[in-house]
């Protein structure tokens, strides 16, 4: 039996409309940072008020600054917060992250990864999704307030 044309046409862009494209636009988001202890409010001990910035290079932003207004449990190490990534062009990411990174009692280094769930942004990112692990490194800063951090990104985002 031949099929017509014009059906088997109809067929396959039925077929392909109706396909489900959850996760087709994942794509891989990955990058650096660098940044510093802005401010601090004490006000809450143990919990630290916080607002780290700097800039990094990522996958689908380019060069970026981001500003993360978190708090700090200086016992536990439980660090829970948001990240908001501005490219260039003025779009912005957001993100909320949550984890115990530990400092060390000797140099004072803190180290560890917070889990990050993308929730939105503005322009390209409006409807953006995903997650990262942000695996962090801060060396108390000899010069200044709080830390110096440098840190690695890696997950996925859809837009």
């Amino acid at each position: 039996m031949r099929v017509p044309p014009l059906a088997l046409t109809l067929l396959i862009v039925s077929v392909v409309a109706t396909a489900p494209i959850s996760g087709a636009n994942s794509v891989p988001f990955k990058g650096s940072w660098s940044g510093v202890t802005v401010a601090a409010d004490l006000s809450t001990f143990p919990v630290v008020g916080v607002l780290a910035e700097g800039e990094g290079q990522l996958t689908h932003l380019g060069r970026y600054f981001m500003s993360s207004p978190h708090t700090t449990n200086v016992f536990t190490g439980q660090t829970t917060g948001d990240q908001i990534f501005t490219a260039a062009n003025g779009d912005t990411l957001t993100a909320f992250c949550d984890g115990f990174p530990q400092q060390d009692p000797v140099t004072g280094i803190v180290s560890g990864a917070l889990e990050c769930d993308i929730t939105g942004g503005t322009g390209r990112f409006a409807d953006a999704s995903g997650s990262y692990v942000f695996f962090l490194t801060a060396s108390p800063n000899p010069s200044g307030l709080g830390f110096i951090t440098e840190a690695t990104i890696d997950g996925e985002i859809s837009f």
